[in-house]
């Protein structure tokens, strides 16, 4: 009998907790940083417009791979699910920014899942940084979804295995 919570168990946890985060909303974010100075609700728009395109462009990465890799859909819908539910977050109900070019896919599964495993890597990292850039209701949803795409990305690692 396993010890602790399964994988399923924390990766449900790590999509709880940003969701909750996120249901409560971020009616304006202009207003000081968590360093000091004041921000202006452009720069805060653009940090979210920034931060919605990467999630864009993860969601993309997801899509491609299962489409290169059918046998991949079931394993990664959940975190597909999550990427989603981050955009949806990020985006407030605006449209989806361009998407651009489809990522190109990994021949190997292994591989796919690994660059699935760095692009979510280096988002949460650039999620973290832009912290410091944002107002405090944002910088605690941009600290939410950094640490749950931090999640993601070691949970990505039994998809892969």
């Amino acid at each position: 009998m396993p010890l602790g919570p399964s994988r399923r168990t924390l990766l449900s946890a790590g999509v709880a907790l940003p969701l909750a985060v996120l249901s409560t909303g971020c009616s304006n974010d202009a207003g000081a940083r968590p360093g000091g100075g004041p921000v202006s609700a452009v720069s805060v728009q653009g940090l979210r417009r920034r931060t919605a395109r990467d999630s864009t462009t993860l969601v993309a990465r997801y899509e491609a791979t299962e489409r290169a890799h059918p046998a991949l859909v079931e394993p990664l819908a959940p975190f597909r699910a999550v990427a989603l539910a981050h955009l949806r977050a990020l985006r407030d109900g605006g449209p989806p920014g361009p998407s651009g070019q489809p990522p190109e896919v990994p021949q190997a599964p292994a591989d796919a899942v690994g660059a699935l495993i760095e692009a979510e890597r280096r988002i949460a990292e650039d999620r973290l940084a832009a912290v410091t850039e944002a107002p405090p209701e944002l910088a605690r949803l941009l600290a939410s979804l950094a640490a749950a795409g931090a999640a993601q990305a070691q949970l990505l690692e039994e998809v892969r295995a």
